[in-house]
């Protein structure tokens, strides 16, 4: 089985043959969770790390709830990119679930990659025993370590993430931190409450440990984290569930370790709510607000080689992905021209993956003969044509299944994809 640093350094050795000036880092993802904690508690607490982490990349104060702003149906949607009219879960009780067909997003993952290492470290029970495949649930997770800190709390899970950071091999790491949610339901959600305000503030210090830790990896350097982060819900008085402003406004941000990601703030309004027959969805505002089920999408736009992992007509997924058209695991050049940048980004690999059959389109310049080839992760090309029509198919008759990269280049420029054969 390919590692997934293997993996990234024969894309690297691929693109090199291509004639490619690439600089191939790692990509991996730390996924932050942080249960119960508002909007406006987030901007008024002392959060050095966090405040950190939104300036250096996308990020927002004001994303919105959709679902059931209950802890099951939220963390459900976050993992899974989908909202529960697909994943099933509307309580805390992960009764009626439907992961065998809206898995987990680190199972979405090991289809592609079946070596990638995915570790999850929890504080609540509930959704320990989902991922676990007890109590009858079917999670289809795919995690290689299910780590429960229960009441132990979060310096526990600092602790254990400190500790599987030293990993390696490690591709996925998936955090959840309870405290804020417990203050809330303690002292009430709210600002004017100092034990929800302290929690805040603590759990900030915990996030600036596990970061520490996550720079002093020993191949950190070479390796790109997108750290994700954002939380369930929010609260109203002692509790949440319904579907109150305060319990409806979040927040939201991804960021790359090595600066990948533009740093972009988003100011967002209201999109609506799936459970508000007086507030449904516009779709219009959903495009431009980060929600809930785009940790997912994004989280596997970052690691696997799919233009749109959002239309995926298998996964069927509700989020979309968060990352620019121009981050790209192939970083071809920082001097491209005008023409070359509009040739790259107009040109259209669909579907991928593939069991069969990809259809190559150039949006803007069709008419300009391309010559195509593709390569296998051993470098040895696999394909080779001339695109002279608008549409342009390749057949996979006697591929493996796999990562390929495909390599279009004209007298406008060269661009690079990477597909999978199914």
């Amino acid at each position: 089985m390919m590692k997934t640093t293997k993996l990234f350094l024969t894309l690297a050795l691929s693109a090199a043959l291509f004639g490619l000036n690439a600089q191939m880092k790692e990509r991996k993802v730390l996924f932050i969770g942080i249960d119960g904690l508002r909007s406006d508690a987030l901007q008024a607490a002392a959060t050095p790390h966090m405040d950190s982490l939104f300036q250096t990349g996308i990020s927002t104060y004001d994303s919105w709830h959709l679902g059931v702003t209950s802890s099951g149906p939220s963390w459900s949607s976050m993992l899974t990119g989908v909202w529960e009219a697909k994943h099933g879960i509307t309580n805390n009780s992960y009764s009626g679930a439907n992961f065998a067909n809206y898995p987990y997003f680190p199972h979405l993952i090991k289809d592609v990659d079946p070596s990638a290492k995915a570790v999850q470290i929890i504080t609540w029970n509930q959704m320990d025993d989902a991922s676990k495949n007890t109590g009858g649930y079917v999670t289809n997770a795919k995690w290689d370590l299910a780590i429960d800190a229960g009441t132990h709390g979060q310096g526990l899970v600092t602790a254990a993430a400190k500790i599987q950071l030293n990993d390696p091999d490690l591709d996925v790491l998936f955090i959840h931190y309870d405290e804020c949610d417990a203050a809330g339901h303690a002292t009430g959600f709210t600002t004017n409450s100092p034990t929800y305000m302290n929690a805040t503030q603590q759990v900030d210090t915990e996030i600036g440990e596990v970061i520490d830790a996550l720079k002093k990896r020993p191949n950190y350097a070479n390796e790109d984290w997108l750290v994700l982060s954002t939380t369930d819900h929010g609260g109203q008085g002692y509790s949440h569930g319904g579907q109150s402003d305060n319990e409806r406004h979040i927040w939201w941000y991804a960021t790359s370790s090595q600066g990948t990601l533009t740093p972009h703030q988003i100011t967002a309004t209201d999109p609506g709510s799936y459970q508000m027959s007086s507030n449904p969805v516009d779709a219009a505002k959903l495009a431009t607000t980060p929600v809930l089920t785009d940790i997912a999408v994004t989280a596997i736009d970052w690691i696997l080689p799919f233009d749109k992992p959002d239309n995926h007509p298998v996964w069927d997924l509700d989020g979309k992905s968060w990352l620019p058209d121009s981050v790209s695991v192939v970083d071809t050049s920082s001097s491209v021209g005008q023409k070359e940048f509009q040739y790259a980004n107009s040109f259209v690999v669909f579907p991928n993956p593939s069991a069969g059959t990809f259809y190559l389109k150039n949006e803007t310049f069709g008419n300009v003969p391309s010559k195509v080839r593709v390569l296998n992760l051993a470098g040895v090309v696999v394909f080779e044509g001339i695109m002279d029509r608008p549409v342009y198919p390749v057949e996979t008759e006697g591929w493996s299944k796999g990562i390929y990269l495909l390599q279009a280049s004209s007298e406008l420029g060269i661009t690079t994809k990477k597909i999978i054969k199914k």
